[in-house]
């Protein structure tokens, strides 16, 4: 299936778009900042995928000067039972990303 997803993502938002590595059967996918709503809602609302749960999200510090400030989604798709994790970094100067509330009521939480 994560090939299908990285086809389906490229295909649908560009090749650049996308960075896609994959270790231990798990799909990690880069994502732009100003791309995240819009993948989480085609992730979601996908009628193959259905990753109808976002399991959690996260914030993460590299303590490296390029890239240093990330965000983690890890999903869940319950009927495929199938786990996927989109990272997307956002800059030191000014680390804000637009919210996936509108995507999962949950993210409130999380954000």
């Amino acid at each position: 299936m994560n090939a299908r997803i990285v086809e389906a993502l490229k295909t649908r938002f560009g090749e650049k778009a996308i960075e896609a590595s994959e270790f231990r059967g798990e799909l990690t996918l880069v994502v732009p900042g100003e791309s995240i709503v819009e993948v989480c809602r085609f992730l979601r609302d996908d009628p193959v995928f259905k990753f109808d749960f976002l399991a959690d999200l996260s914030g993460l510090d590299m303590f490296t000067p390029a890239k240093r400030f990330a965000a983690v989604y890890n999903l869940y798709s319950l009927s495929n039972k199938h786990r996927i994790r989109l990272k997307v970094f956002t800059e030191e100067e000014d680390p804000k990303l637009p919210t996936v509330t509108g995507v999962w009521g949950t993210a409130n939480w999380h954000e």
